[in-house]
């Protein structure tokens, strides 16, 4: 079998590939939410579910898994480094797939770079007027119990438990934008209108995580820009070229 560690558009785009060819598949996300993404489910076993390292390698050994790809978020390090441990234990190829950064050369004026959440909330701190928060759920908390919540406008996406987390750190119902991407510059734009936003906050997911999107609508409405850096992670048999990987796989696996 071959594991694919999903919960991106970059893993679903793998699983379709490798089991339009007839690899066996096995995919892993941490959500439920993120499982029902996957189209392939008639043709590949899905497991809604997170792994610590002891229970990758019990279940690399205990499927028979034959290569691990890693196509988490590139935010996503203990998962990532629970993954590059479990394959180096239990001897088998491990391959990461990386989306590229963007490039936003163009954007430089709009920019504010941070190297952690943390940081990113001393920043908005100081920040007066409203905070769109477009850096997911799962970080959502540490903004939420630090900031006032009547300036923080979360995109999250639509699923209940998060809502109701929202409600909990005393942000409003009429606050959360719960929607699912992808948005295109237009969507942004409007967003940024209706919330009377002064500073947009995003991670650097690369183009197919909106990243340019959302940096273009930043600079149509004329506002900064507080950019989280991707954490600095030494992958082994990193690939950002699909196809490239896909070959990798072909001659490993016959």
């Amino acid at each position: 079998m071959i594991l694919i560690l999903s919960g991106t558009q970059d893993g679903r785009e793998l699983i379709d590939s490798l089991t339009s060819r007839n690899y066996p598949v096995i995919a892993t996300t941490a959500t439920s939410y993120g499982a029902n993404l996957i189209e392939s489910e008639k043709v590949c076993k899905i497991i809604a579910q997170k792994l610590n390292k002891e229970e990758m390698e019990g279940f690399i050994l205990s499927n028979e898994i034959k290569i691990v790809i890693d196509a988490t978020h590139p935010y996503a390090v203990e998962a990532s480094q629970n993954a590059m441990k479990a394959c180096e234990n239990t001897k088998i190829p491990y391959f990461r797939f990386q989306r590229e950064e963007s490039k936003i050369q163009k954007y430089q004026a709009l920019l504010q770079t941070v190297a952690s959440y943390d940081e990113a909330v001393e920043v908005l701190k100081n920040i007066e007027g409203n905070i769109l928060l477009t850096t997911g759920s799962k970080t959502l908390e540490i903004f939420a119990q630090q900031l006032d919540p009547k300036k923080i406008f979360p995109r999250i996406l639509p699923i209940s438990e998060m809502i109701k987390k929202c409600e909990e750190w005393g942000i409003k119902p009429s606050n959360i934008i719960a929607m699912q991407g992808p948005f295109s510059v237009k969507m942004n734009v409007e967003i940024i209108k209706k919330y009377q936003i002064s500073i947009l906050v995003s991670k650097e997911s690369g183009d197919i995580g909106g990243t340019l999107d959302k940096l273009e609508a930043a600079h149509k409405m004329e506002i900064p820009v507080l950019l989280i850096q991707r954490p600095v992670i030494q992958y082994r048999n990193l690939y950002s070229d699909m196809d490239a990987l896909i070959r990798k796989v072909s001659e490993i696996y016959g």
